[in-house]
């Protein structure tokens, strides 16, 4: 990382990104990058090939030159450059990125970061048509984008009044806390616009930025009051959450060789539930199942189906109630990952059946999903889930630390969409288990054994190189009390064992 201090600017350069944007000693963005995602909305791994800086004499203008490589699994797709020019209280960016291959992409382009501290601060929208909406950064996190059809934003941190001219596409704001990002995310092309989109080689993307920054004459500046955010920080909003929330495992997705002889780590009691994702209509549910019990020891399941049919998810249950203890169960559509208000109703047929079975709701997915579709949930009373990882957008180690601070938000925005109902929350992974926006087809599964291993274990990027270290383990334990608020039941952690589970 390098520091660049030009007139009152200052910020970081990471990698090929622009960090920790401050003006006249107040920050202002969390980050500017020039953002690659292929067709299932992996982001590009970026290397930088070259880095120059160039001030004037008096240093309140200056140049920073950045060319770099996007690629996937090492395989490049595309060079960029991105030019900065800051001049007085003026910082623009140009960027122009050339594909090296074909490729197809969903986005590629600027991204600008705003701290989630503008949360609740006023926000003007500016049109390519010219008109203009007054908005407002959310401080509850927004479902959909809050700003849209964007050609610029002006805002102010208090200190410091901001006007951001974009150019080159049109941009629109999305909340990224959804995804416990610690960040509002202005980026492009529209969600609105379909994709994914085929590139030859040699297309080329031009964007460009200019964000411009004015002290604010009076104390306080223009923004409004900032909103009440200390349930963000300290203990949960109670001084205790009576009972606390059971903690479980994820059941081992690796391959079957791997199994270590003793599977719990020693701290981990016997009794604690293991939940389980199979998939029916795959040949080897029966295997997933009994690997799970097995990681279980004796322990109970919880057993979440991924489905589409009511009438196999009804059959499905019976023979898992049959073959052991189970805790709970659920369901999700495959293709949206929500519970379907189809698959509640087979829920809560089978709960009726079985007498005292506690059956789940929600998505298997991100807190995005259970946001974007509580409506579906409107006829539902039973308690609610969503999963969290912190690395939808960015593998970085910032993103991973700064996350936790987002899953407080994440949960108590949750508890609000659950007006009372119970919420399960996780499985909570350092890495996605699957991809939830893919629009790749699910690869085909045909072996009935999972002795090479099943679901996560193919997933490209669920494995992530730090999930044994100390730092990992501190990370688990700083998201349990993240996460822990009143109404939440359980927390399910990583896997029982194995290269995405706690040894």
């Amino acid at each position: 990382m390098t520091a660049v201090s030009i007139g009152a600017w200052r910020f970081t350069l990471r990698g090929a990104e622009l960090a920790d944007l401050a003006y006249d000693g107040g920050p202002v963005l969390r980050a500017i990058r020039f953002v690659t995602r292929d067709h299932d909305w992996r982001t590009a791994d970026d290397t930088v090939l070259t880095r120059t800086t160039d001030a004037d004499t008096d240093r309140t203008s200056g140049r920073v030159g950045i060319e770099a490589s996007a690629r996937y699994d090492g395989t490049e797709v595309l060079r960029y450059t991105v030019e900065v020019t800051v001049d007085g209280p003026t910082l623009h960016v140009d960027a122009v990125g050339t594909t090296t291959t074909p490729f197809r992409r969903n986005r590629i382009g600027l991204v600008v970061l705003h701290p989630p501290a503008l949360a609740g601060v006023p926000v003007t929208a500016r049109h390519p048509s010219g008109t203009v909406t007054q908005a407002a950064f959310p401080t509850w996190i927004a479902p959909h984008q809050p700003a849209a059809d964007l050609s610029g934003l002006d805002w102010s941190t208090g200190r410091v009044a901001l006007t951001l001219d974009l150019a080159g596409d049109v941009f629109e704001t999305e909340d990224q806390r959804n995804w416990t990002d610690a960040s509002f995310k202005t980026y492009s092309t529209p969600l609105s616009e379909p994709f994914p989109v085929a590139l030859d080689a040699g297309s080329v993307v031009h964007q460009s930025l200019t964000l411009r920054a004015t002290p604010n004459g009076r104390p306080g500046g223009t923004a409004s009051p900032a909103p009440d955010l200390a349930f963000l920080d300290g203990p949960a909003p109670t001084a205790a959450v009576a009972p606390p929330p059971t903690l479980q495992l994820l059941a081992a997705s690796a391959p079957a060789a791997a199994r270590p002889a003793d599977v719990r780590p020693s701290a981990v009691p016997l009794d604690v539930p293991v939940l389980v994702e199979p998939v029916l209509g795959d040949p080897n549910v029966e295997a997933v199942l009994a690997s799970a019990r097995r990681d279980a020891g004796g322990g109970p399941l919880d057993v979440r189906f991924v489905t589409d049919d009511p009438v196999r998810l009804r059959a499905a249950i019976d023979d898992v109630l049959d073959s052991g203890t189970v805790v709970r169960i659920g369901a999700f559509d495959p293709t949206t990952h929500v519970t379907t208000p189809a698959l509640q109703q087979a829920l809560l047929d089978a709960a009726a059946a079985a007498g005292d079975l506690e059956v789940v709701a929600g998505t298997r997915a991100h807190f995005t999903e259970l946001n974007r579709t509580v409506d579906l949930f409107r006829d539902w009373d039973g308690p609610l889930t969503f999963s969290v990882t912190p690395q939808m957008h960015d593998r970085s180690h910032e993103q991973v630390t700064e996350s936790i601070r987002m899953q407080r938000w994440v949960v108590m925005s949750a508890s609000r969409l659950a007006a009372g109902r119970a919420l399960h929350v996780g499985p909570v992974t350092l890495r996605p288990r699957f991809n939830a926006v893919a629009t790749s087809a699910r690869p085909l599964v045909t072996d009935a054994s999972i002795d090479a291993g099943y679901g996560p274990q193919f997933v490209p990027d669920a494995t992530d190189p730090e999930q044994h270290s100390a730092a990992a383990a501190a990370w688990f334990a700083a998201s349990v009390e993240a996460l822990t608020v009143p109404g939440v039941a359980s927390i399910t952690l990583a896997e029982a064992w194995g290269p995405r589970g706690g040894r």
